[in-house]
Order: C-alpha cells, then structure tokens, then sequence
C-alpha cells in the first residue's frame, strides 16, 4: 500500500504530464504479457511518448485536475496511458503498428487530443494522417505550386520580349 505522499506525488506527476500533453491514449492492457509490453514501451521511447500503468483512481484525479474530464469514463480495469508532448497523432500510429503484429493485445479505449476526446476507432484512423510536418510541407508544395507557374510565364514573356527586340535590332543593323 503506497502513502498518501507518494500517491500525491502521482497525481502530481500525472496532472503535469496531462498538462503539457498533446495526445493522451487510453488503453485496456490486462492481456499483454511483459515481453511486448518491453517491446512496445521501446517504440514509444523511438517516438518520444511516455506509457505509463497507472490506477484508475490517480489518473482519474489527475484528469480532472487538468481539465481532462472527457477521458475519465474511460479509465477502467486495467489501464495504460501513452503520453505525447510533440505530436498528439504519434501514439496511434505506434498502437496500429504493435495491433498489425500483436491482435487483440492492448485495446485501445479513448484519445485526448487538442481538447477533443475520440473513441477508439477514430483515434486509430490518426495513425494514417501524416505527421504536421509533413501536412506543411505539403501545404507550402500547394502554395509555391502557383508562383512557380506565375514566375515560369514571366520568365517567357521576358524571353519573347528579348527576343522580338535581338531582331529588332539585327535587322535594323541589316538596313
């Protein structure tokens, strides 16, 4: 039985990881045995994503006091949390990855991310979005695309134009 100290000290841990989060991913993992359970907390370490087993109670609280209520109902049973503070879609691609080898092993239950809880579906279907940085560079392919055209047509005129005058000019030498 830990003392009160150190189940403050939890929440407190807890309440200031919920805080500075971008993604929270809640998960089911009463099936998963110890050796992927070391495997998959290897590929969230690669991606910079804390995954922690907590009680119920501690995260509860944690969650409340961090104004992320809309997760609560869904920490039952056994429960893992993964964590992310750069990119909130990173967990979930790290969770569809571990389900492609490992079905039915940690299910995931809820996502937290920018103030919106999802389901477990639609959390997963943030596996397949790119990364931010991908999304803008993609973004700046878009708008660059049009300058490029615009600067392409320009350069043309210019080079008619400097054309038409060369001839000008050579026949006017000629006469």
């Amino acid at each position: 039985m830990s003392t009160r100290n150190e189940r403050n000290a939890v929440i407190e841990k807890l309440e200031n990881e919920f805080n500075e989060a971008s993604g929270i991913f809640v998960a089911d993992n009463h099936k998963i045995n110890v050796e992927k359970v070391t495997k998959l907390r290897a590929d969230f370490r690669k991606e910079e994503v804390s995954f922690v087993v907590v009680k119920n109670k501690l995260a509860k609280i944690a969650a409340e006091r961090s104004g992320k209520e809309g997760l609560v109902p869904f920490m039952v049973g056994p429960t893992a949390i993964a964590i992310s503070k750069k990119d909130g879609t990173e967990p979930a691609k790290v969770i569809k990855d571990f389900q492609k080898e490992n079905k039915d092993l940690l299910e995931l239950r809820a996502a937290y991310i920018d103030g919106t809880v999802l389901k477990s579906d639609d959390a997963i279907r943030l596996a397949d979005i790119p990364s931010r940085e991908v999304l803008l560079a993609q973004l700046l392919g878009c708008l660059q695309a049009p300058m490029g055209k615009l600067a392409g047509s320009l350069a043309g005129i210019f080079n008619k134009l400097t054309g038409t005058l060369t001839a000008l000019k050579e026949k006017k030498e000629a006469e």
